[in-house]
């Protein structure tokens, strides 16, 4: 074993350290994440090891360069070793002022609330966060409810078109939209090699295009509903539908993050059986009097 690949196990061991959920799903356990974090290009890391030889703290500052003008940090303690800390923000500090004005992002993967107020008493403001939720699909759902005069289309060129003009008219007012164009959308969405066609379905309504859910090997991407069709229960069949197939196909579990801060999808989620697995989310430094924050 390589020195790379030693201390990339430790940092694996420090990040499954810190997962509330030891048997959910969670990004800073997967390895290829990791590696880009922590030896990715423009990257510098700090690992912290004890006396015993067990890793107890990790900390990734990457940026900023050409492709990427801010700064991105990343950091991982282990339950028990807090007073590390104070050494870790410091070391982050002196590699942050090295960068000049550059913003700085810091993302979590598994964020837990002790790690939310370390940032918060640091100045930092938690901008997003989403939970990571899944469902074992070793039991089916019942059949979906779908609300009259609807009709199911499966993913095609064509449905790909019209899921997007769904996808717009559901989450353009929305803030932080990005803006794609529908060729982009279609590529992130399906582009993956990934990408579960299978799964993945268009909903007309009276013969208007009303919702949609994009799947992957195990995931639930995306799922849009249209303004003039919600509240009739398309989301919650559109899921059904979706895990159904998924669970044909042989697929063990459905995964999915949504967004803390929407109450009723979580509802629908929750209804729907899938329980809760872990915390992601984003920090940006809080701005001081008379600043605005980057945007």
């Amino acid at each position: 074993m390589s020195d790379v690949e030693f201390e990339l196990q430790q940092i694996l061991e420090v990040a499954r350290s810190q997962r509330p959920d030891p048997t959910g799903w969670s990004l800073a356990v997967n390895v290829d994440w990791l590696e880009h974090t922590y030896f990715g290009v423009g990257a510098v890391r700090k690992l912290e090891v004890l006396p015993s030889g067990a890793p107890a703290a990790c900390v990734s500052v990457r940026g900023p360069w050409s492709d990427e003008p801010g700064v991105t940090v990343t950091s991982l303690l282990r339950p028990g070793y807090e007073h590390l800390w104070a050494a870790q923000l410091a070391w982050i500090e002196a590699q942050v002022a090295s960068a000049g004005t550059a913003p700085v992002l810091v993302v979590s993967e598994c964020l837990t609330d002790a790690e939310t107020q370390r940032w918060a008493a640091a100045g930092f403001d938690l901008v997003f966060e989403e939970l990571a939720m899944e469902r074992d699909l070793k039991s089916a759902n019942g059949p979906p409810p779908w609300p009259a005069l609807t009709a199911i289309l499966e993913w095609s060129p064509a449905t790909a078109d019209l899921s997007f003009e769904v996808y717009e008219a559901a989450f353009r007012d929305r803030p932080g939209f990005p803006g794609w164009t529908r060729s982009e959308w279609i590529d992130r969405l399906t582009g993956d090699p990934d990408f579960l066609p299978e799964a993945s379905v268009l909903v007309l309504r009276a013969g208007a295009p009303a919702g949609f859910l994009v799947c992957s090997n195990g995931w639930i991407d995306q799922v849009g509903v249209a303004p003039g069709h919600r509240r009739l229960g398309l989301a919650s069949a559109l899921a059904t539908e979706a895990t159904s197939r998924m669970r044909a196909l042989g697929v063990g579990f459905a995964r999915l993050h949504v967004n803390t801060n929407n109450p009723e999808a979580l509802a629908t989620w929750r209804k729907l059986g899938f329980r809760e697995s872990g915390r992601r989310g984003r920090f940006e430094r809080r701005a001081q009097a008379g600043e605005q924050r980057a945007s």
